[in-house]
């Protein structure tokens, strides 16, 4: 370990210089992390857990580019962690953030082997962004930026091990181009045991006929290899294949109108399972249809579109969820005198101590309904039918980021009656430049955002549902003094009914349902300042106070107020 810090720390010297020849490039990041956390709870509940933690990190990411020739680039990231406490290497670790051969073969076709990104559609590959941010505060976004950073989740992307190629192919006077796109990656290595080889690749082929017009077909398959676990023939396999189109019917000087949509079907197979629960076949369909116009003068975007996705549609590139709500968050995991496991909640996943999804999982996962009970998976969500409506104000010199979205959906099939639920979601969100109503030189930004949800179902007593969701996302940033400003946030959600949770197996078929009780209210108020002594380098102090009144039976009042500091370093 010493030998190879000793190596990298030589590295920061020595390919400055050759950097010159154009063959090395050197960027990276670098940050210092400290938190001091304190549990807030009633001694009569819990006399046991240690209310106060401090701990924190220094951490190096340095990439290198190396250059062989001029269509192939090799990037490696390595990571320098120093735990809070360290001292002479006690306490470090070194890894291998990213390894990418990339590169352009006989000027025709773009390749990736190694560690790739990756992003499709909606229905086929898509890392859904997270519950709780909705034009988030600066303050919290902080946070947000770097959770996301060590993640891997940017646009919407997820990250991967494999390759993946991209090419153009010039066809006729009718379809003027095809771009195809493939890839292939490795999402479990066999644990001689159970679990054999699995595989996830895909690809697309869109046909671009003009500025106009274009038609994608997408696919993308998960699946076993057989004869990794000596003879077992047992195999998973999950294949999406869709269609999707853009077509522009109107686009003049004062509006453009266009139409666009996606449909398509899965099909999710259990071949040769010795367990008995486990189905032979999965199918079913979707579609989503939307015409959005701008109004160019006003500044105006406005979309409705209707969908329909099937009760037994599976897609594990786009249903995955970031949080694994299953498990108990990394701070203070086990509370009170019983030692319950304490339940995600939002403060875990501003902060990062929530479980986070690194691959794709073949089985929906849990989720918290007063949370996100309309898209739970995002658009992909199974066995919801119905409308939205989005209107977007475009940016301006004093208004951005402005938006309502409406979400009027129902089951496709009633769960455990006949009945169906009906849910209804409604997003608003803007940003305001107050400096430039009140012709200020400093900047002063609030940002809003807003979020309604409502559950229902009918019939008898056993079947009804009536679950509402309030969630309110507020901050202000203030730039006081030349690159100091002072940030403050903070995030309400309120949520009050009952719902019946679905329990699933491992092959996804319903096999019981839960009934709870929802009746809580979570806060978050945070306050600080962030110091900008460049665009890439920035140190930030705040302190944030979360905390939890739980009303439902059986429920736990407690909160969390944690200080942090946060050093910041792009190079």
């Amino acid at each position: 370990m010493k030998n190879t810090i000793l190596a990298i720390l030589a590295l920061l010297f020595i390919l400055p210089a050759k950097s010159q020849n154009e063959k090395f490039q050197i960027n990276g990041a670098a940050r210092s992390y400290l938190f001091a956390n304190a549990l807030q709870i009633d001694n009569s509940l819990d006399s046991i857990t240690p209310k106060k933690s401090n701990y924190g990190h220094n951490l190096l990411d340095l990439g290198i580019s190396v250059f062989p020739n001029a269509q192939t680039e090799v990037i490696g990231v390595f990571r320098i962690r120093n735990e809070l406490g360290g001292f002479w290497g006690g306490g470090v670790t070194f890894n291998v953030r990213q390894l990418t051969l990339k590169g352009v073969a006989n000027n025709v076709v773009r390749y990736e082997i190694g560690d790739i990104d990756l992003k499709m559609t909606p229905y086929t590959l898509f890392n859904t962004q997270e519950e709780g941010f909705i034009n988030e505060a600066d303050i919290f976004k902080v946070r947000r930026d770097i959770l996301h950073y060590d993640l891997f989740y940017q646009e919407n992307q997820w990250r991967m091990q494999g390759a993946k190629i991209d090419f153009n192919v010039l066809t006729n006077s009718i379809v003027k181009k095809t771009n195809v796109k493939g890839y292939l990656t490795r999402q479990k290595a066999s644990d001689g045991l159970s679990q054999p080889e699995r595989l996830y690749g895909g690809g697309s082929f869109n046909f671009i006929g003009s500025s106009k017009f274009n038609f994608q077909i997408n696919s993308a398959n998960m699946f076993d290899l057989t004869k990794t676990l000596g003879n077992d023939s047992t195999k998973f396999t999950n294949s999406i294949v869709t269609s999707n189109f853009n077509y522009k019917i109107i686009n003049n000087e004062n509006k453009s109108i266009k139409l666009t949509g996606e449909g398509g079907f899965s099909d999710t197979k259990y071949i040769n399972n010795p367990n008995s629960n486990a189905p032979k076949a999965l199918s079913d369909w979707f579609y989503d249809l939307s015409s959005s116009t701008h109004i160019k003068k006003k500044k105006l975007r406005f979309t409705f579109g209707a969908k329909d996705i099937g009760k037994d549609f599976r897609s594990p590139g786009a249903q995955t969820k970031r949080i694994n709500y299953s498990k108990s968050p990394g701070l203070y995991q086990q509370f009170t005198n019983n030692y319950i496991g304490r339940e995600v909640t939002y403060s875990d996943i501003i902060t990062g101590n929530a479980d986070a999804s690194f691959k794709l999982s073949e089985t929906l996962m849990a989720y918290n309904a007063a949370y996100s009970n309309t898209n739970p998976f995002g658009d992909a969500t199974p066995n919801r039918r119905g409308v939205y409506i989005h209107l977007e104000g475009l940016d301006s010199v004093k208004i951005k980021n402005s938006f309502i979205k409406c979400l009027l959906l129902q089951e496709s099939v009633g769960t455990g009656t006949l009945e169906r639920k009906s849910f209804a979601l409604t997003q608003l969100g803007t940003t305001i430049h107050l400096n430039q109503f009140l012709n200020l030189k400093k900047v002063l930004k609030i940002n809003l955002g807003f979020q309604n949800e409502f559950t229902f179902r009918g019939g008898a007593a056993y079947e009804q549902i009536n679950l509402s969701s309030n969630f309110i996302d507020a901050g202000v940033s203030f730039e006081f003094i030349p690159k100091l400003n002072l940030l403050f946030g903070t995030k309400l959600w309120i949520a009050k009914g009952n719902e019946n949770l679905i329990i699933r197996d491992e092959f996804n078929t319903v096999n019981d349902f839960k009934a709870i009780d929802i009746n809580f209210s979570e806060s978050i108020i945070a306050a600080g300042f962030k110091y900008d002594f460049d665009q890439k380098n920035t140190l930030t102090l705040q302190y944030q106070n979360f905390d939890l009144k739980n009303s439902s039976v059986d429920g736990i009042d407690y909160g969390i107020s944690e200080f942090n500091i946060l050093y910041s370093l792009n190079f």
